[in-house]
């Protein structure tokens, strides 16, 4: 066999090998979460069973409440995972918010299981066993749920800069900043809108330095979820420059050697490091299961770009109190909706930042005005959803997500639906 009949074969088995470090090494590290979940202050218990939703694959077709299409599959994954995860979140006071209120919901799964193990005492004192009856009343929690109650208070998901503010307009606002929902360019704006206080664009802020009453209208763009997180990961996983130099590809021991190798400290005749497997340098044509791989382990260790939306600035409890704007097709027509609310110097910044006024002559070009951003965090995710995504990774993800698609109404796109549709008709 001549060099160039060897370089295939030898780029397969390099691509085969490091997806199966990678699957060892993901076997390892979950097993290695699960033990250390269960030794510290979370829960593997709620107190509720989850619910039971019939799967729609073998029943009748069904309705989503106050929806006109029958449930699927994909709504099914959604309405299950979201009863056996955060439909089981103690609720908050008004007061606690954010880190305060997930202590609250940790605090609560705490407590199950102490009385738990305290029914447990009492029934094996009087040489008694516990009914089957109690017993499923208690469903542990899915692993990547703990992690994400875990992570989500120190990862930077209840950040101060995600919350942003001025008087710039009419009336004044607030406005909530997820990362992968153009946060680089809301920054940009709101710097702008607020640089007369500060004397100097540079300088400025993406806060106002005024007071704001609690009646200020608070507003958000919100992003298909499926969309968002593919985004997330072509910009923080498969873009080599910042993999390399941010290390948000987490876990990075397993996705980031590379990331790793820079800021690891070891001694000088330790290699361990740097001599684990950059998947991304081998694996150049295995995207599918490269993304299904990162899907399946990066709830080891949740960064907050990979978070849910709703999670962000406590969405999930308080959307109905914010004023909505949407990505995707017509997000040009809805920054032209806010400009067009709120005035002020919104428009002028809105246009700086994003350029959207060329693109709304009329709802056609609208529709067709967003495939992703142009600048160095843009991903054109929208355009490569069937490029990336599996069956098996959106039926993962759509788990993780849940919470988004319930908590702020959003809608399973039509792509989603229709591969799981193709999936089940060749199974």
């Amino acid at each position: 066999m001549n060099r160039n009949n060897r370089a295939p074969h030898q780029s397969r088995r390099t691509i085969a090998l490091a997806l199966s470090a990678s699957l060892a090494l993901s076997i390892i590290a979950y097993y290695n979460t699960v033990s250390l979940t269960k030794n510290s202050s979370l829960i593997l218990f709620g107190d509720d069973a989850p619910l039971s939703p019939i799967d729609p694959r073998s029943s009748p077709p069904l309705y989503r409440k106050g929806r006109t299409n029958p449930m699927d599959e994909a709504d099914f994954i959604i309405q299950r995972a979201y009863a056996e995860t955060y439909a089981r979140m103690a609720p908050c006071t008004d007061e606690q918010i954010e880190t305060d209120c997930i202590q609250t919901v940790v605090n609560h799964f705490n407590q199950q299981k102490i009385d738990k193990n305290q029914q447990i005492l009492e029934y094996s004192s009087r040489n008694e066993s516990m009914s089957s009856n109690s017993e499923s009343k208690l469903t542990p929690l899915p692993w990547w749920f703990q992690t994400l109650l875990r992570d989500i208070p120190i990862n930077g998901a209840f950040g101060f800069w995600h919350h942003f503010s001025t008087t710039s307009t009419t009336p004044p606002i607030k406005f909530c900043a997820i990362g992968k929902n153009g946060s680089t360019e809301w920054r940009k704006v709101f710097k702008a809108l607020n640089a007369h206080e500060f004397k100097d664009l540079q300088k400025s802020k993406f806060n106002t330095r005024k007071q704001l009453s609690e009646d200020v209208p608070q507003t958000v763009f919100l992003r298909d979820p499926l969309e968002r997180l593919l985004s997330a990961y072509l910009d923080k996983c498969v873009k080599d420059s910042v993999r390399r130099t941010q290390g948000h590809c987490e876990p990075n021991a397993i996705f980031a050697s590379d990331w790793m190798a820079k800021t690891v400290k070891q001694p000088a005749d330790d290699k361990t490091v740097i001599s684990l497997p950059i998947l991304f340098d081998a694996a150049q044509d295995a995207d599918k299961e490269m993304f299904a791989a990162y899907v399946d382990v990066f709830p080891l260790k949740w960064n907050v770009h990979f978070v849910p939306q709703a999670i962000f600035c406590d969405l999930y409890r308080n959307i109905d109190n914010y004023d909505v704007y949407f990505m995707g097709k017509s997000f040009m027509s809805e920054l032209d909706r806010m400009a067009s609310r709120y005035g002020g110097l919104l428009l002028q910044s809105l246009n700086d930042a994003f350029q959207y006024k060329s693109h709304v002559i009329n709802e056609t070009n609208a529709s067709e005005g967003n495939v992703g951003a142009n600048n160095s965090h843009g991903t054109k995710a929208p355009t490569k959803v069937a490029k990336y995504y599996s069956p098996r990774a959106l039926r993962r993800a759509l788990e993780y997500l849940s919470i988004d698609y319930v908590s702020l109404k959003l809608e399973v796109p039509d792509w989603a639906r229709e591969m799981l549709r193709e999936d089940n008709s060749v199974q």
